[in-house]
């Protein structure tokens, strides 16, 4: 217990921020779109965390995919610079997690869960500044349970 407002926080050294990471790809057989979906495993053993329980979710729409919905080389290095912009901002101070990166569609999708959704849209209005390659999008909803997470792990 933290005196007097009750308990502490989850600490970041508690949290595998760092943990196991697996990589899964799919096709769809019918149009030949490929999904390719980074997913930190290591909360499945932890499961939903206390006080963590709004999903974000950071959209970032191709400006020319290619057939397979997956973005150029030349694209992907833009976006890999965003990925270097957005996960380091957004989960500063251990106020939200990064679970998943989701490319599929024309789209790269990182999937966070935060404590903090107010910092969030904050933090997200500065990134909308500084990143002018592309045009980034915010979705913030509660989800305690994490079910968001438990499809993707699926």
């Amino acid at each position: 217990m933290v005196w007097p407002f009750g308990r502490k926080a989850s600490e970041s050294n508690d949290l595998p921020i760092h943990g196991q990471w697996a990589v899964a790809t799919g096709e769809d057989e019918l149009d030949g779109s490929v999904t390719i979906m980074r997913l930190n495993t290591s909360y499945r053993e932890v499961g939903s965390v206390p006080g963590y329980e709004h999903q974000v979710g950071i959209a970032v729409p191709f400006h020319a995919p290619e057939a397979t919905g997956l973005p150029s080389p030349e694209e992907n290095v833009e976006l890999t610079a965003i990925e270097d912009a957005i996960c380091p901002a957004i989960e500063e101070q251990a106020q939200s997690l990064l679970v998943a990166i989701i490319t599929t569609g024309g789209m790269r999708e990182f999937v966070f869960y935060t404590r903090a959704p107010q910092e969030v849209q904050k933090q997200f209005e500065r990134l909308r500044e500084r990143i002018t390659s592309h045009e980034i999008q915010l979705m913030i909803q509660p989800d305690k349970n994490w079910d968001v997470y438990a499809q993707l792990r699926t």
